[in-house]
């Protein structure tokens, strides 16, 4: 029962925001949701506010889990020094609890995680709790905010060839002069930069064409071309009898002739490898939560499950993470031959390994869901 606490503690300091990445390990993120939980601890919203309005269910998640841990410890709801009390004398259950609010498990920046698996490089795997011992925020570099760097790197790893500075534009993002000149130096040196130069590689050497059958792992299916390009107008004369002027009457309808646009095509195959694994992944670590508890909700690379659950979730999807590492020449090589990628782009895919600043030894996880 301390374990299935101790997740909701995690997940009240993801909740909260008390808990700083790169502060410390597992142990003092749980510290700060016990923290959180004695002090009542709430964001100060107004409501006012658009931008505060779309917080407002974390207050009232935070406002369930603090009432349910009440009930947990058998406490008077909302008792400050009651609460401090259980904490500090360690009164978890040895009996079981029907836990009534969920929680949610999210994996640090899955499309990180899994192309720091493929490509074996540590600083990925650090950086999104993979590996290590204190716990990162993947979406931390000195000097950006974390919005800005997210706004920049998210649609450019998964295959958008626009700027840092574009796309801050787009997304209405102020920035400086200084902040564009420290995602250029990331793009070029850093581990964000061998996730977008792997990113480039798959795009740039693959051979799209209308019909493809895709080989992900384990996993074999077909995909279609969704992108078209006009390549000129065909029309037709249809003669149509009119009752009323007993005549026929010439109807023109013209067609616009549509082709395959295999280029803008090609931009999907990033998206294509991440999104099929991560989505593999839930699915397995879904059916897994079902069979044992009955209740899950997966969403994307998270999942709401019972505090009951999580430990099991953690476990789980730490062994998928762990298949795709141990398996990952071969997902590579096989997906590669299926997208057209040939010897040809060898020297290529030599200089993407030589970016990659390898992991020594076995892969021994640290906590890859928050």
């Amino acid at each position: 029962m301390k374990t299935e606490c101790e997740a909701v503690f995690l997940f009240i300091s993801e909740l909260t925001g008390s808990f700083k990445a790169g502060s410390g390990t597992k142990e003092d993120k749980i510290q700060c949701g016990k923290t959180d939980y004695v002090n009542n601890s709430l964001h100060s919203l107004d409501l006012s506010s658009e931008k505060d309005k779309a917080d407002l269910h974390e207050n009232v998640w935070l406002k369930r889990l603090y009432k349910e841990l009440d009930a947990y410890f058998e406490i008077p709801e909302g008792d400050k020094l009651a609460r401090a009390l259980s904490l500090d004398t360690e009164s978890y259950r040895s009996s079981s609890f029907k836990w009534q609010v969920p929680i949610e498990l999210d994996a640090s920046a899955s499309l990180l995680q899994i192309t720091g698996l493929l490509l074996n490089d540590r600083r990925l795997m650090e950086m999104t709790n993979v590996i290590g011992d204190k716990l990162q925020d993947p979406w931390y570099l000195e000097g950006i905010s974390r919005k800005q760097l997210k706004f920049a790197l998210t649609p450019k790893l998964y295959g958008s060839s626009q700027s840092a500075e574009s796309l801050w534009k787009k997304n209405r993002v102020n920035y400086t002069d200084e902040e564009v000149a420290l995602v250029n130096k990331e793009l070029s040196k850093g581990a964000f930069g061998l996730a977008n130069a792997f990113k480039d590689f798959v795009i740039n050497s693959c051979s799209p064409k209308p019909t493809m059958d895709i080989k992900i792992g384990s996993s074999e299916f077909t995909i279609y071309c969704n992108k078209f390009r006009n390549v000129g107008e065909k029309t037709k004369a249809y003669k149509i009898w009119d009752s009323i002027s007993q005549r026929y009457n010439i109807i023109l309808h013209t067609d616009t002739k549509k082709v395959p646009d295999l280029e803008q095509f090609r931009l999907f195959f990033q998206t294509l490898l991440i999104h099929h694994l991560d989505s593999e992944i839930m699915d397995k670590v879904a059916s897994k939560v079902m069979n044992k508890y009955g209740w899950g909700i997966p969403v994307h690379d998270a999942i709401i499950v019972s505090p009951a659950a999580a430990n099991d979730v953690r476990k789980w999807y730490g062994e998928e993470l762990v298949k795709i590492h141990n398996n990952r020449e071969n997902i590579l090589s096989s997906y590669f031959k299926s997208i057209g990628i040939t010897a040809s782009a060898n020297g290529l895919w030599q200089h993407i390994k030589s970016l990659v600043k390898p992991l020594e030894g076995d892969l021994e996880l640290n906590m890859p869901l928050k």
